[in-house]
């Protein structure tokens, strides 16, 4: 650079270093580097806790030899450095303040006054939740330190510390970042060194500190450490690149913050700064692909944002040396507060998703084709080709850019995911025929076919899988064409789904099932006892009961549309969704069933959907009813053990839901969806609800049919008791059972599994049943109305499909 160029004098000089100077906060945002370390301390917390809490023998064992441990000290020594740690926790108290009043910081202030009161009750809740005592051996151990009393070193007072800390870390240089770590280790060892309190409450107060800390950093947002423009142009200067002009750039370049910029030679550069807010959020993209998938190639990621940069500017510098058509990397800078930079030169185009449809041409797609064809000879794994990495050039010529994400000696799998990958992005441009066939003109069918195992949602990036939602059939359509065009039958696709929902979802259930039924099963003996003299005969009208529900939820779908439907296809139909209401929470699947088999009845799509919730609307009056009758009927007998909570909870949920609706309304996109999309509908099923309304015999059916359905469930359960012995009357089994099942419909499980028995267990127990007579009646109930079905209910949905009535 010469001293002598004005372009280069007007800039930034070093001796101002505004790549490394610390720095005024332009800005606050939320980081992902804080979701990972409330990650991280919530982690380490939540550990701490369940080991605390029931782990208690091992604990205290190992607390008692820390307390031996550090026994050596004599009562003069403790006492003077417990005068010292009281000092010292002064001078702390101080010092985390400090900073903000001299720099005028005063949002800091707030943070830190949040976090001590939050960081503070907390820990007192997690003490107060642990309730440990004083063990006798360590209490014995502690009298014998001369008088040691407590200190200003509790475990609220730790905690409140940690969590300064971290909330300060953001706004402060890395060596008052490293001397805050230091002191938060010697008050630790102090701590542990003249507690009068268990050791293992130390541990638990850094980590409990710590997560509040990130927690109040990730909720009111840390400074923006994001490199300034002027950081940007410093970098590139020093890298021998002297601007002319800098701008931000309004281009997805994901993981990073893109600019362009014109250098005082006339060229043009692309440059993309990389900070450690990119890196923690990529570790987050990393970490959730970790847990959801597999087999998808994802290496480890690197020790540090500086080896990231260094191996994306590795492989395209490779790439480019094949043969491959990508910019020619210009500079890597070291920038801002542990920044980065990459620069390239710039592409004179647009990208892939920029074009009009119509002008991507047959010979560009060949030519795009050929460059993932020297990728793959070169084991070069792109990884991320979707169309906002394929630029094309003011020329036609296409480049391949960006490959951060990219892997060098890759193996097949990788490479079949790249041809898959494209010819996914390709098909939304120009259609699945035209992206194979130009992919196997090239590439060849085997290479292409061999693809198709990864041509699924999960190998996909999430540009595409979102372009691919709004074409629902394009996936499926692309799939048939490559096996049609390379000859290749529907292969085994790769299991790349490590985690589904539908796992955690059932993990989940499970556990809830196990907590709310296991205290109920305490008395195995008795309950063992009781189903040997049970009398089964009884089961019988459990099971009459059990198919009279369907016959009921038969009529009350008749009676919520206006149209005429087919008896027998009807009742198969409430059978078949019984079975798929098993699949999904909250009988979701069964009425998404009764709303298919509606429409394919000729019903009005409109009408169909608000037949099923009139349905829904009609059940919910006669539950309520028939459960005001019932309470009447039973009197107090049914619900001695029981309170209603109190009428202002029911208030301030209204005016909760209120203010929520009025927040909502009031964005403008709301409305407009609620005017355009809503209440058209809402117009169609109006009309079909006041056509049921205008017959009578409609209107007979729906609510008889819910009755019917309400009160087979009350014989079923009724019958049930009978055949252990119970001695309640039908009218208190059928107030539990109302009140029981109106509570279990929160729960977001199938058929309330779990949640449905454990009411009605406690219910009935509440009521007088002995335990060992609740448990097996609640089970047998829901052998015949729960699990039995399932099996003639698949069969039901099975028929139905084959004879397209659904």
């Amino acid at each position: 650079m010469s001293a002598a160029n004005p372009a280069v004098v007007a800039l930034p000089t070093v001796a101002a270093d505004p790549r490394h100077e610390a720095d005024e906060v332009v800005g606050y945002t939320r980081s992902p580097s804080d979701v990972l370390r409330l990650l991280l301390y919530g982690g380490v917390t939540l550990v701490l806790l369940a080991l605390t809490r029931w782990a208690e023998d091992a604990i205290l064992g190992l607390e008692e030899d820390i307390v031996a441990l550090l026994s050596f000290l004599n009562p003069t020594t403790e006492r003077i450095l417990a005068g010292a740690a009281t000092v010292l926790v002064v001078v702390v108290s101080v010092a985390v303040l400090l900073p903000a009043f001299v720099l005028k910081r005063y949002r800091l202030i707030g943070y830190i006054v949040a976090g001590n009161a939050v960081s503070a009750l907390v820990m007192m809740a997690a003490l107060w939740w642990l309730d440990r005592g004083d063990p006798e051996s360590i209490v014995n151990e502690v009298a014998e330190r001369a008088g040691l009393r407590d200190n200003v070193l509790t475990p609220v007072g730790l905690s409140a510390i940690a969590a300064s800390f971290v909330i300060l870390a953001p706004f402060v240089s890395r060596r008052w970042r490293r001397a805050g770590a230091v002191t938060l280790a010697v008050l630790v060892v102090l701590r542990l060194t003249i507690t009068v309190h268990l050791p293992a409450e130390v541990f638990l107060s850094v980590a409990l500190g710590a997560f509040v800390g990130a927690a109040v950093l990730l909720a009111f947002g840390r400074p923006d450490e994001r490199p300034t423009m002027a950081a940007v142009r410093a970098g590139l200067a020093d890298s021998g690149l002297p601007l002319a002009s800098l701008e931000r750039a309004s281009v997805d370049a994901r993981g990073s913050t893109p600019y362009f910029a014109a250098l005082t030679d006339g060229s043009r550069v692309f440059a993309k700064a990389l900070s450690p807010e990119e890196r923690s959020a990529d570790l987050l993209f990393r970490l959730y692909r970790y847990v959801r998938l597999k087999n998808v190639g994802d290496e480890r990621p690197f020790s540090s944002l500086r080896r990231t940069v260094e191996h994306e500017a590795l492989v395209s510098l490779h790439a480019r040396d094949v043969g491959v058509r990508t910019p020619r990397v210009r500079a890597i800078a070291d920038i801002g507060s542990d920044s980065m930079l990459l620069a390239y030169d710039m592409i004179d185009g647009k990208s892939l998703d920029r074009i009009p449809d119509e002008d991507v041409s047959d010979d560009l797609l060949r030519r795009l084709w050929e460059q993932v064809a020297l990728l793959r000879r070169h084991r070069i794994a792109h990884r991320d080709l979707r169309r906002a990495n394929i630029f094309v050039g003011a020329d036609g010529e296409p480049w391949v850019i960006d490959f951060g994400f990219s892997e060098v000696a890759a193996g097949q799998g990788l490479l079949d995911a790249d041809v898959a990958q494209l010819l996914a992005a390709l098909s939304i441009k120009v259609g699945a025929v035209r992206a194979v066939d130009s992919a196997v003109a090239v590439l060849g069918t085997e290479a292409v076919g061999a693809s198709l195992s990864r041509l699924q949602p999960n190998a996909l990036s999430g540009a595409t899988r979102a372009a691919l939602k709004e074409r629902k059939s394009l996936l499926k359509e692309l799939q048939a064409t490559v096996m049609e065009r390379c000859s290749v039958d529907a292969p085994a696709y790769v299991e790349l789904e490590r985690v589904s929902g539908k796992t955690i979802f059932t993990i989940v259930m499970l556990a809830a099932v196990t907590y709310f039924l296991l205290p109920q099963l305490a008395d195995i003996p008795g309950i063992i006892d009781q189903i040997k003299d049970a009398s089964w005969g009884w089961f019988v009208p459990v099971l009459f009961m059990s198919v009279l529900t369907y016959i009921g939820a038969g009529l009350s779908i008749s009676g919520g549309v206006p149209d005429r439907l087919r008896v027998v296809p009807t009742f198969l139909a409430q059978l078949a969704s019984s079975f798929a209401s098993k699949l999904a929470p909250a009988a979701v699947g069964g009425m998404a069933l009764n709303v298919r088999y509606l429409q394919k009845s000729g019903v009005d799509p409109a009408v169909a959907v608000a037949g099923v919730g009139l349905n829904s609307v009609g059940g919910f009056v006669m539950h309520v009813t028939l459960l005001i009758v019932f309470v009447v009927w039973a009197g107090r007998s049914a619900f001695d053990s029981f309170q209603l909570p109190d009428w202002h909870i029911f208030l301030y949920g209204v005016l909760a839901v209120l203010v929520l609706a009025a927040i909502v309304l009031a964005i403008p996109r709301v409305r407009f969806l609620l005017r355009t999309k809503l209440f058209p509908i809402l117009r169609r099923s109006l009309g079909g609800f006041l056509a049921v309304f205008r017959q009578p015999t409609k209107v007979m059916l729906l609510l008889g049919g819910s009755t019917v359905v309400t009160l087979s469930y009350i014989f079923a359960v009724y019958f049930a008791t009978k055949a252990f012995g119970g001695d309640l009357t039908l009218a208190q089994v059928g107030a539990v059972y109302l009140a029981g099942s109106a509570v279990a419909t929160a729960a977001p499980t199938p058929g309330g599994l779990g949640a449905l028995e454990a009411a009605l267990i406690a219910g009935f127990v509440a009521a007088g049943m002995d335990n060992t007579v609740a448990v097996p009646s609640v089970f047998l109930y829901r052998l015949a109305t729960f699990w039995m079905p399932i099996l003639p209910g698949w069969l039901c949905f099975t028929y139905l499909r084959r004879e397209e009535f659904i």
